[in-house]
């Protein structure tokens, strides 16, 4: 029965899968013959929640999904120059508002100012207003119609997101993960020999002595990356395990195809001339490949050279910043005019457009995507009938004449 590379536990087909590619990264093969459970579950939330907390701008800016399918997480408390803001995990600014702010008038009256997000959210918060105004519902309805209300659209301000890469808890899920996937090809006991005690030392309670001789920033391009990023799209994720002649075994990780990292697993006796590759789309992960045969010089992979860190980093994220900013532009011009189209009643490809209303559609929905390309605000009043009919405000009965 194997045992666990990291303690004496057996594995079995009761031992829960670990996600060789974290989940978060897109990562979906999965093994039961390399960690058992407890191991599995203190890496998942210590050394993997350390990695995969720092990617999670770069994952809401490009919506990018687990492995398992779920959203991207959203952001909290961002600051939009002087505003706060919440990015939900579909990449929506919602501004961190309170729904009403109260003010204090010379004359003793008060004057109440709503913002909310939509007219559901307005009909949700009336009680509360009420209750605050120690007035009737009713009361407030007749206040809000009175005062008028518009909707209003306008772009975040300038948003900016501190990203870091590396550390020595982030380096020891990479080091696990290079370890894990290694397993798949050669079995568990190799890894529980000397060779690999100091990097298993380091994957299980930290080592800054491994950390400082053994683990390299390496922010050179792979020979192969244009091959990868043809097949895998162009911010893969790589793990990549190869071994010499004399059992020198090295892995190099790579997130998004931007930052790499070199990590001695063993420096000789490991197993000889062994090479594995996992290799994942994080825009598609259903997108990978543990099978890819990779030739790489094993020069390559034993040399670093870091005299230029920043530069390809530099790239990757510009290249990131470039589609999100696509990707936001896409999606706000498709809601805009689907926003537009419903008020017309154009719901869906399906639903036919009445010729009348063409030119009104045309002319709101250009007028709209216009002030959001010009970061403009748009502001569209809402016409007292309407305004009645979303507070469910009857008009007076007209008497009936004799």
């Amino acid at each position: 029965m194997p045992q666990c590379i990291f303690c004496d536990n057996e594995l079995d087909a009761t031992t829960k899968p670990e996600h060789i590619l974290a989940d978060a990264l897109g990562g979906r093969m999965k093994t039961r013959e390399a960690d058992c459970s407890d191991c599995n579950n203190y890496f998942g939330g210590s050394i993997d929640k350390a990695l995969t907390s720092q990617v999670e701008v770069i994952r809401n800016l490009l919506q990018l999904r687990s492995g398992s399918g779920d959203a991207p997480p959203g952001l909290r408390n961002i600051m939009a120059g002087s505003e706060k803001i919440n990015i939900g995990n579909d990449g929506r600014p919602k501004l961190k508002a309170p729904p009403f702010v109260f003010t204090e008038l010379p004359d003793g009256n008060v004057d109440v100012k709503i913002q909310v997000e939509s007219e559901e959210e307005l009909l949700r918060y009336l009680p509360h207003l009420a209750a605050r105004l120690r007035i009737t519902e009713d009361e407030v309805k007749q206040l809000v119609l009175g005062g008028g209300a518009s909707n209003t659209e306008r772009r975040p301000g300038g948003i900016h997101h501190h990203i870091s890469l590396g550390g020595e808890d982030e380096l020891r899920s990479a080091a696990k993960s290079c370890l894990v996937l290694l397993a798949t090809k050669v079995g568990t006991a190799p890894l529980k020999s000397d060779a690999f005690a100091d990097a298993r030392e380091f994957v299980t309670t930290g080592s800054e002595t491994f950390y400082k001789t053994s683990v390299f920033l390496d922010p050179r391009e792979l020979p192969y990356a244009a091959q990868l990023a043809a097949q895998f799209g162009e911010f893969f994720n790589l793990i990549h395990v190869q071994s010499d002649g004399n059992g020198r075994v090295i892995g190099h990780f790579t997130l998004y195809n931007m930052v790499g990292w070199q990590i001695i697993l063993a420096e000789k006796d490991g197993p000889k001339d062994v090479k594995v590759t996992l290799v994942s789309n994080p825009l598609n992960p259903s997108n990978w490949s543990g099978r890819l045969s990779v030739d790489v010089p094993f020069d390559f992979l034993n040399t670093v050279d870091n005299s230029d860190r920043l530069t390809r980093a530099r790239e990757r994220l510009i290249a990131m910043s470039q589609r999100h900013v696509d990707q936001s532009r896409e999606t706000e011009i498709g809601r805009i005019v689907d926003s537009v189209c419903a008020r017309y009643g154009v719901v869906g490809d399906d639903t036919p457009i009445d010729a009348s209303y063409v030119g009104d559609i045309m002319a709101e929905a250009f007028a709209r995507v216009g002030a959001h390309a010009m970061n403009l605000p748009h502001e569209e009043k809402i016409s007292p009938a309407r305004l009645k009919q979303l507070l469910g405000i009857a008009d007076p009965e007209t008497p009936d004449e004799t």
